[in-house]
């Protein structure tokens, strides 16, 4: 399983930097663009606080916490014995790295740069990258697996012993 991570990860991480260069290329000064007759809106958003703007002001914890969630991420990512897990695991890792990598490299310098943002979806008053939606993801196939975990078991005959 743990074949899959490192791959999965890669995948997202080099999508998301793909996406990140065009959203900067093609939103740079246009305002707000309104796609699928207003269902999503591309806005190039830097982002400096974490989740939600949590920890305005604080870029540099920010950092050094998404560094610690990648470290126990990698270091859980052994455990992984299915599929899914593994899957999830490469797309949390993967996001978080994508982000990251915005942290690290772009300014106004290292663990202080910002999170190049460019999704707003109308249902939601946030904005949001690749990354983002891949951390997303990892939830919902995490959530998707324990669901099925659950329903098979439920649906398996007990017998009775004697």
């Amino acid at each position: 399983m743990r074949r899959l991570i490192a791959p999965t990860a890669a995948a997202v991480i080099a999508l998301d930097a793909v996406t990140k260069a065009l959203a900067t290329h093609f939103l740079i000064g246009r305002g707000t663009v309104t796609v699928l007759g207003g269902a999503l809106r591309l806005e190039l958003y830097r982002n400096f606080a974490g989740p939600r703007n949590t920890f305005q002001g604080h870029p540099v914890l920010v950092s050094v916490m998404a560094m610690a969630g990648i470290a126990g991420i990698a270091l859980l990512a052994g455990r992984a014995r299915t599929t899914s897990a593994a899957i999830a695991v490469g797309l949390l890792l993967g996001g978080g790295v994508g982000n990251l990598l915005d942290r690290l490299l772009r300014a106004p310098g290292p663990l202080r740069g910002g999170v190049i943002d460019w999704l707003k979806p109308a249902w939601s008053s946030g904005s949001m990258n690749l990354a983002d939606l891949s951390i997303t993801a990892a939830v919902l196939v995490v959530a998707g697996s324990a669901a099925g975990s659950w329903w098979r078991t439920r649906r398996t005959p007990i017998t009775p012993t004697a």
